[in-house]
């Protein structure tokens, strides 16, 4: 499986993938195999399936049926064209909700390729609340032994007869959000600590749940970091599923009682900050929400909406939105030429987030209200 990751990802660097079918057929029925399913059997890996009643237009790319019965879907994948998916998410979700109105999987997946990600088509809410998992291929933050326990956890054969991959899909969706906060800046802790090997895992870990509001006592930090390769749920089982933990560990080791005081002492400071929540809003569609930190840097939430770009537009700020729209972090939105935000993003200074999102040369420290 590692072998098979590791040439994808090479093939899809080199852009040597051109189009949709080259992606179901060299990405995903490869993984397909690699995880168990039986590509040859049409009754169980089922392309071109017509999910919809009445519309013989739409049909899922590829639909999996589980053995021995063959009754029903188990999962439902839409394959896109590489580097097609971001860009057009709010879309493609739409389509993979209607996909489960007549004939609903357990599990509904998204790809072009790189980007993978998954739904729990029978939770409640609106369809982009559903998703529970995202996998990009070309992460280089990621072990690659991560990436194939995600695909194997949500993916495998064994996984989805089993009745296993639902369960851990709605132990996911139950994560709050300071633990979801916790899983996300655990990658980043430990860039952290591989950048400054003075500096233990858990004291970067506690400082970057406090960059983003959340109070994490010293005890739930480590348990939390030291739990690292376990699977991720509600108390201990809702901790983040890393393997490859044995470097992080031996600087947990060496973290000392004062080491962790002193950083706790500056948690209040660092959560008062980035609690002051900033606006930026204009006349042509800019809604953004960030939030100043300590290091001087300012961070751009999840969902903020940046305005349509008008020919004033254009030099540095230009190249780094056009920049953020290559790697899938802007995706256009539905409306009016405005782009979505689709993770939390980090600037160097409150000015450079400001002129992405404002659409021109703007002092951060003023257009950006309390």
């Amino acid at each position: 499986m590692k072998k098979a990751l590791l040439d994808i990802a090479v093939r899809l660097e080199g852009r040597e993938y051109k189009n949709e079918e080259h992606i179901r057929l060299g990405v995903v029925c490869r993984l397909l195999e690699k995880l168990g399913w039986d590509i040859w059997n049409p009754k169980e890996v089922f392309t071109e399936f017509q999910a919809i009643r009445r519309e013989d237009a739409s049909r899922v790319d590829v639909a999996l049926f589980m053995p021995p019965q063959l009754l029903r879907p188990a999962v439902f994948i839409e394959v896109k064209a590489p580097g097609r998916l971001l860009p057009n998410l709010d879309a493609a979700e739409i389509q993979l909700r209607d996909y489960n109105r007549d004939n609903q999987s357990d599990i509904s997946i998204l790809t072009d390729g790189q980007h993978w990600r998954f739904y729990l088509s029978n939770a409640p809410g609106v369809f982009e609340h559903r998703c529970f998992e995202a996998v990009d291929l070309l992460n280089q933050a990621v072990d690659l032994e991560d990436t194939e326990l995600a695909l194997d956890a949500f993916l495998s054969k064994q996984a989805i007869q089993s009745g296993v991959a639902v369960d851990d899909a709605k132990k996911y969706l139950r994560r709050t959000d300071a633990e979801r906060i916790m899983f996300e800046v655990l990658p980043l802790a430990h860039r952290d600590a591989e950048d400054d090997p003075a500096v233990s895992l858990g004291t970067c870990f506690l400082k970057r749940c406090a960059e983003r509001g959340v109070d994490c006592s010293t005890d739930r930090a480590l348990a939390f970091v030291r739990a690292g390769n376990g699977r991720s749920t509600g108390s201990p089982e809702l901790l983040p599923r890393v393997k490859n933990f044995a470097k992080p560990a031996r600087q947990i080791r060496k973290t000392t009682s004062t080491q962790i005081r002193s950083v706790q002492e500056n948690v209040e400071s660092y959560a008062k900050t980035v609690n002051q929540q900033m606006t930026l809003t204009n006349e042509r569609g800019a809604d953004a929400r960030g939030h100043q930190l300590p290091t001087g840097k300012f961070v751009v939430v999840a969902g903020s909406v940046a305005a349509s770009v008008t020919p004033r537009f254009k030099g540095n700020y230009l190249e780094l939105r056009l920049k953020l729209i290559n790697e899938g972090v802007l995706a256009p939105a539905l409306e009016r030429g405005t782009f979505k935000l689709l993770r939390d993003y980090e600037f160097a200074k409150s000015s450079p987030a400001a002129a992405v999102f404002g659409d021109c040369s703007l002092n951060g420290k003023i257009v950006w209200k309390p």
